[in-house]
């Protein structure tokens, strides 16, 4: 089994990556990582594995896993009970780790509410060396006061109202908070623990805030010894999941800190370490999902989803968007596998390399959306449900996952079905770059102008709480590209347009059915109008080709009810290729 980039295990309902240690070292640790939840969590998952991967390559053992009802994990049915059941999950994670690393001390990182957590799990449990806590959420009222304003400055971003059916406020990216776990996190105060989470202590601070040194303060008078570091880049990490590369040197001083942490003497002889066994296929109510790595020296990672008790009909390959992880913005790419699996349809959402779980190559360039390494481990994944005997493969992909969704059905002829998904490039013009290409997705000129002088935008703005900036400034930014284009710009466009129409030419000659969906108004029109006329009438050239306009949804299907109509809509068309 390869340890290198971290090996998948499951537990009952959940599911996590064990890295172990890459050297055999004196006064070695074993640490377990609790993740923050959440938006928090979807910025931050690149991070949470180099920081995994780096406390191995310093000879320690390392295990991160997903909580209850969060990201991988299996959804929990009715109303949680509180965060007790995250708890139970990272005490059997802390079991497992005393189980593989016997006569290890344990220690503890957290971020966020998984900082919390840490400070909690630590008095109760006997042979904690420290704990790390990174970002702390140290009081729970001032953490969901926080919630809030993400929510507000994430939808704002993107141009588009609060989530209707979110009462609370504390859906972020789509991803919501049940009441009784916000109950619970806001009676969360760390400044009044009555015992220290451990001997020592590392605060990685987000800035150096009274509420920050008070914690410092108050773990100092309970007798811990506290050191404390800036989390540098934090605010960086949380602007967006495209953006978050992980903040090596913060990483590296959390490396440096667990090294030099003083080691108890081990008594008696030395226990044998047990062996990893492969990870098992976790359960749902109509579904089970199985974690692997794949592709070139298992670097790649990506979860299979199957219907539960019979053999399904065919399977979807789904692909990331942006640098969202393979989850997905607002955990859709897990609320369609398991739809996909109750109408008998497998799929396999994967990590391309340099996204969440998946390292990239050596000789990856340093961006990896639109570019022929993404289109490569797209064929990885292609090549790994191949040997499954799963059914025809699809592939589906939204904006930079439907670029390379569509791409790669043109290159490989073993794809049946291609559905993509508010794609912004059929081809793409290497004169053209990432980040302008990103900007354009978010938003469209008409939805800006919509957002300027929406009712609700007015009254924002003359209460002084809108912000035109974001807006204006891409309004008058695609006009002034529209309206300055030069002949030989023109030109090359029409070669693009060209190539375009052969790659149309190539899925229809194969008979690929090709699943056009948009949401309405979505700078996406354009790529397609662009191709198939303003009224599309292009389209009928190819009858392998239909196109789905879904009402009342953003770019990314942030709020609940679009990624619900994009589910529906996603699980009928493939339904239907696989009947025929």
């Amino acid at each position: 089994m390869n340890f290198r980039y971290g090996s998948p295990v499951t537990f009952d309902t959940f599911g996590g990556f064990y890295h172990s240690s890459c050297i055999d070292r004196q006064g070695r640790k074993a640490v377990l990582l609790l993740a923050p939840i959440g938006y928090e969590e979807l910025c931050t998952r690149a991070t949470w594995r180099a920081l995994a991967e780096k406390i191995a390559q310093a000879g320690h053992a390392c295990l991160r896993f997903d909580y209850p009802g969060t990201a991988d994990a299996i959804d929990v049915v009715g109303e949680p009970d509180g965060i007790s059941d995250w708890l139970v999950a990272a005490r059997q994670c802390m079991t497992f780790l005393r189980d593989y690393n016997p006569g290890a001390e344990l220690v503890l990182v957290g971020q966020g509410v998984g900082a919390s957590l840490a400070a909690q799990l630590g008095p109760e449990s006997p042979g904690i060396a420290a704990t790390v806590l990174m970002a702390p959420a140290v009081k729970g009222r001032s953490y969901l006061r926080e919630l809030q304003a993400w929510s507000r400055m994430v939808t704002e971003r993107m141009g588009i109202g609060p989530d209707p059916l979110d009462g609370s406020g504390y859906t972020v990216a789509g991803l919501p908070l049940a009441s009784s776990r916000a109950a619970a996190i806001k009676a969360i105060d760390l400044t009044k623990a009555t015992q220290p989470p451990a001997a020592r202590v590392l605060l990685v601070e987000r800035t150096q805030t009274s509420r920050d040194r008070s914690l410092g303060n108050h773990l100092q008078t309970l007798g811990a010894d506290v050191s404390s570091i800036d989390y540098a880049g934090y605010e960086v990490i949380m602007q967006n999941p495209t953006v978050a590369e992980p903040q090596l040197g913060t990483l590296a001083r959390i490396v440096s800190w667990i090294d030099d942490l003083v080691t108890a003497p081990m008594t008696g002889a030395k226990l044998p370490t047990k062996e990893l066994t492969p990870a098992r296929p976790i359960a749902g109510p109509h579904y089970e999902e199985l974690p692997v790595r794949f592709g070139p020296d298992d670097r790649l990672f990506g979860v299979l989803c199957q219907p539960l008790g019979r053999k399904p009909s065919a399977i979807a390959v789904l692909a990331n968007s942006g640098r969202d992880y393979h989850i997905g913005w607002g955990r859709a790419a897990v609320e369609q596998a398991r739809a996909l699996a109750e109408r008998g349809i497998a799929s396999f959402r994967f990590d391309a390399g340099g996204i969440g779980d998946s390292p990239a190559s050596a000789g990856a360039p340093a961006e990896v959306l639109y570019s022929d390494e993404q289109l490569a481990d797209t064929r990885y994944a292609i090549d790994y449900v191949a040997k499954l005997d799963a059914g025809p493969i699809a592939l589906v992909g939204r904006c930079s996952g439907a670029y390379a969704a569509f791409q790669a059905a043109v290159q490989d002829v073993r794809v049946r079905n291609v559905v993509v998904i508010n794609n912004m490039r059929f081809v793409w013009d290497p004169r053209e770059t990432v980040a302008e290409a990103l900007l354009s997705a978010h938003r469209t000129i008409g939805g800006s102008v919509s957002l300027l002088f929406s009712k609700r935008s007015l009254r924002r703005l003359l209460s002084g709480n809108l912000r035109l900036k974001a807006p204006i400034a891409f309004v008058s930014k695609r006009l002034l590209q529209i309206l300055s284009l030069r002949p030989s710009q023109i030109l090359a466009r029409r070669q693009l347009y060209g190539e375009g129409h052969r790659r149309f030419q190539t899925l229809a000659n194969r008979d690929v059915r090709l699943a056009i969906m948009v949401s309405e108004g979505d700078h996406a029109l354009g790529e397609f109008h662009t191709y198939m006329g303003r009224k599309g009438a292009r389209l009928r050239r190819y009858p392998n080709a239909s196109i789905s306009i879904i009402p009342n949804a953003d770019h990314d299907f942030t709020h609940a009810y679009a990624r619900a109509r994009l589910t529906n809509a996603l699980c009928d068309v493939l339904a239907a290729s696989s009947r025929q």
